[in-house]
């Protein structure tokens, strides 16, 4: 997950140009749907399946984040650090369980990898 002071920074790998089409396009958007397009590109970016969101799969979701990143001229996580900033009440948790990854995730987090203990 993004730490949101990180997020909230100003995002300096985003040229002006770019900065502000992606203003333009998130000015367009309603709050809970920038929240959820927040959720999508964190697990994207982290390294998780989002494909439950999505039929045609993770695959398919990646590439069509990654050419909207390249339509705004900035890589996925510029692209979720701008909505991240966007979003006026903070950063959304996710509303559903915790994924099998992410249980072994924060197993490991709490305890240490087995193979190291």
């Amino acid at each position: 997950m993004v730490d949101e002071h990180a997020a909230r920074a100003h995002n300096h790998g985003v040229d002006e140009r770019s900065r502000a089409r992606i203003d333009a396009w998130l000015a367009t958007l309603e709050a809970e749907r920038r929240a959820s397009l927040y959720l999508l590109l964190d697990e994207l970016c982290g390294g998780m399946d989002p494909s439950r969101h999505n039929p045609f799969g993770f695959l398919r979701l990646r590439a069509e984040f990654e050419t909207s990143g390249e339509l705004f001229g900035c890589t996925l996580e510029e692209l979720r650090q701008a909505v991240a900033t966007s979003l006026p009440e903070g950063l959304p948790s996710p509303q559903r369980p915790p994924s099998a990854l992410e249980e072994i995730r924060a197993r490991v987090a709490e305890s240490g990898h087995p193979d190291f203990r």
